[in-house]
C-alpha cells in the first residue's frame, strides 16, 4: 500500500465525518416538581424505559417504568438526579437543577476512537510488512 493511499483513507476519515441522526436521543423533560416526561427526540416514548431517582447524596430513592404516556412520577422534595435507561442503548441523565437532560453515554465516542485506532494500526502493520516483502 502507497504512501498516497494511505494518506488518501486519513484524509477521508476526518473530512467525511458522520452527520449525527438524533431521531432515537433519550430526553428528560421536566414537566413540574414530581413529573418527568421521558421521551425520544421524536417525540415518541418506551414504556419499557427505567427512570431511576436519587436523592443528593446519589443514594437511589425510586426506581420504575413510565407510564402508557411516557411519565415518571417521583417525590420532588428527596430527589435530586435522575437517569433513563431504555435497556436498548439509550440512555441519559438529568439533575434537578438543570434546564434540560441531553446527556447521552459517552462511551460511544471511546468505543469509536479505539476501534479506529485499532484499523489504522492494522493498516500500517500490513503496510509496512508489505514494503518489507517487496524490498523496499
Amino acid at each position: 500500500m502507497s504512501k498516497k493511499w494511505i494518506i488518501c483513507v486519513i484524509l477521508c476519515i476526518f473530512l467525511f465525518k458522520a452527520m449525527p441522526v438524533n431521531a432515537h436521543k433519550l430526553l428528560i423533560d421536566h414537566i413540574e416538581p414530581g413529573v418527568l416526561h421521558v421521551i425520544y427526540e421524536d417525540g415518541s416514548h418506551s414504556t419499557r424505559t427505567i427512570v431511576t431517582a436519587y436523592d443528593a447524596d446519589r443514594n437511589e430513592i425510586r426506581s420504575g417504568t413510565l407510564d402508557e404516556n411516557g411519565y415518571f412520577y417521583y417525590d420532588a422534595e428527596e430527589a435530586a438526579f435522575f437517569v433513563a435507561d431504555d435497556g436498548i442503548g439509550h440512555r441519559t441523565e438529568w439533575r434537578v437543577d438543570e434546564e434540560v437532560a441531553i446527556n447521552g453515554d459517552p462511551h460511544r465516542w471511546v468505543t469509536t476512537g479505539i476501534v479506529v485506532t485499532v484499523l489504522i494500526a492494522i493498516a500500517v502493520f500490513f503496510s509496512r510488512r508489505s514494503k518489507k516483502q517487496n524490498g523496499m
